[in-house]
């Protein structure tokens, strides 16, 4: 997989910085930018490019910068960034009701971020190797396992910031072991997502302020995605970046 196309000058900084043999201070600046963090196309690709780059890599990365200091800086300041709004996260957004063809447009978005590996279980390995009973599975391996399963023929140039700010916080929540609670919270909840959110809820020891963290992002990230693709559909365009306009023939290039 080669890097995508940037969005805007934090995004354009870091891939043309990746595409090249890294100097000692790369010219990487993380800003606050002016949108919500869950609609920030630049923040949201600028995020994703680093834990892609920390999991799974790019052919077109030069050598070298999975351990550059300078680049893990730069992505600490995003996740703290994007870390403070997930934590001030309520679920006050209604899923949107969708139209056959707006599901079959959210499935496009659910390709690309849900992991398909059955929940339960990624979660009954993730809580025992947390309190000891795995101890020969660390937690970033089992969350990398998890990862995995997400749809490799999805393109992250059709994803808007919506759809990878959910990739964004099950990542930011699987590879810190401090969020190991709200990455529980957030599998259980893409296990309930259309039911009961508490139906199928595993008893776990983590802290349940964690627990809540995670399931409260992925339910309230998920809610807003149903509203961006039925709003979308109801201005007649695709809700995926770069696709035509379902009644005009226009390019719709953004989120």
């Amino acid at each position: 997989m080669r890097l995508p196309a940037p969005r805007g000058h934090m995004s354009s900084a870091l891939v043309t910085a990746l595409r090249q043999p890294p100097l000692p201070r790369p010219a990487l600046l993380a800003s606050g930018g002016t949108r919500e963090a869950w609609l920030d196309d630049d923040l949201q690709l600028s995020l994703w490019i680093c834990y892609e780059l920390r999991t799974h890599g790019f052919d077109d990365v030069a050598a070298g910068w999975e351990e550059h200091p300078a680049l893990a800086q730069f992505h600490a300041a995003l996740e703290a960034r994007w870390e403070k709004e997930l934590r001030s996260l309520t679920e006050v957004t209604s899923p949107a009701p969708l139209s056959e063809e707006g599901l079959a447009e959210l499935r496009r978005h659910h390709a690309f971020w849900q992991p398909r590996r059955e929940m339960r279980s990624v979660l009954r390995d993730i809580h025992g190797d947390a309190y000891g009973t795995r101890s020969e599975r660390t937690h970033s391996v089992l969350f990398t396992v998890t990862l995995r399963d997400l749809d490799p023929n999805a393109l992250v140039d059709d994803m808007p910031a919506p759809t990878l700010a959910l990739v964004n916080a099950l990542s930011l929540f699987g590879l810190h072991q401090r969020l190991v609670g709200a990455l529980v919270g957030f599998l259980s909840a893409v296990d309930t997502i259309g039911g009961d959110p508490f139906a199928q809820l595993l008893p776990v020891q983590c802290p349940p302020e964690d627990v809540r963290l995670g399931f409260t992002a992925c339910h309230e990230l998920h809610a807003r995605l149903t509203q961006h693709v039925h709003a979308s559909r109801q201005a007649g365009r695709s809700s995926l970046r770069g696709r035509w306009s379902l009644t005009q023939g226009r390019v719709n290039v953004g989120c």
